[in-house]
């Protein structure tokens, strides 16, 4: 088998109460194993993998199996099958992040406003509101382009770059600018921080047969907002929010408390895959 790709991905697609559905980044090695690897659980009735699609497709009795105990044990089976390389486990939802555009262009359209404050005759077209007005064409086309590519389609909120560009012939950039940058990103500034489960495993013993093997799990949620110290900006007013309402807004947040209750409940321990014995050490960060 070749080696694979950098990071291996594990997206819980669709889940009702009894029926999960996941894809998978990169194929198991054997399919046939996995799901059997799966089904060996109690409350699984039955698991398809779909190689085409990538995906994979779990019935169970959600009185008898947790869904992210589910999704830990295919986590752990492509990560075996991939010579222990990390998984990360993320949800379909996708909030198209500010781009460093978006984040420049409002911080020049603060300053504009704010020396407009201070200045006695303000000039409606001065070269700072003609700058701010570049920038936020050019940060809304690029949200467009992200949109596009993510989603394969765009919000309706970018139609505001349509009011932008006539702004310039009213003489009014200033606003126009102002106002186009709110409807297209300030929604964007409570959405929560993309984040992402990883799941690193190891064997307990390094030297053991890979047919009858013990293995430590370890959980672990990262974010994974992009653009540096802007990016992280950019979520400022909605980490607050949360640091002061303990409000947990993403699926991968509630997914990640589920599995510390799994934790807690099963004394740090998961039960074994196939003919494991002793179970899969479980570590969940705080």
């Amino acid at each position: 088998m070749s080696e694979a790709p950098k990071q291996i991905r594990v997206t819980v697609t669709h889940t009702l109460p009894g029926r999960l559905r996941l894809c998978l980044s990169h194929p198991p090695q054997k399919a046939d194993k996995t799901e059997h690897m799966v089904m060996s659980h109690p409350g699984v009735m039955s698991v398809v993998y779909n190689g085409p699609t990538m995906n994979l497709l779990i019935l169970y009795d959600p009185g008898k199996i947790a869904v992210e105990e589910i999704i830990l044990r295919v986590a752990l089976c492509l990560s075996v099958d991939y010579r222990l390389k990390p998984i990360f486990i993320k949800t379909s939802d996708i909030n198209t992040p500010l781009g460093t555009m978006s984040i420049l262009s409002g911080l020049s359209l603060l300053v504009a406003h704010t020396l407009s404050i201070f200045s006695v005759k303000p000039n409606p077209l001065s070269a700072l509101h003609i700058i701010c007005g570049l920038a936020t064409t050019v940060a809304v086309s690029e949200h467009i382009f992200l949109d596009l590519k993510d989603k394969g389609r765009f919000h309706p909120e970018v139609l505001s770059i349509g009011y932008l560009l006539s702004s310039f012939l009213r003489g009014k950039v200033l606003k126009g600018a102002t106002t186009a940058w709110i409807m297209t990103f300030a929604r964007h500034l409570l959405e929560p921080p993309a984040k992402v489960l990883k799941l690193e495993a190891a064997a307990s013993d390094p030297s053991c047969d890979a047919h009858r093997c013990e293995y430590e799990a370890k959980i672990s949620r990262k974010l994974t907002t992009q653009g540096g110290t802007l990016g992280v900006l950019s979520h400022l007013p909605n980490l607050l929010l949360g640091m002061y309402t303990d409000m947990q807004l993403t699926a991968e947040d509630r997914i990640f408390k589920e599995i510390q209750k799994l934790s807690v409940e099963h004394n740090d321990v998961l039960e074994g895959l196939e003919h494991l014995q002793r179970g899969i050490r479980l570590q969940v960060e705080s």
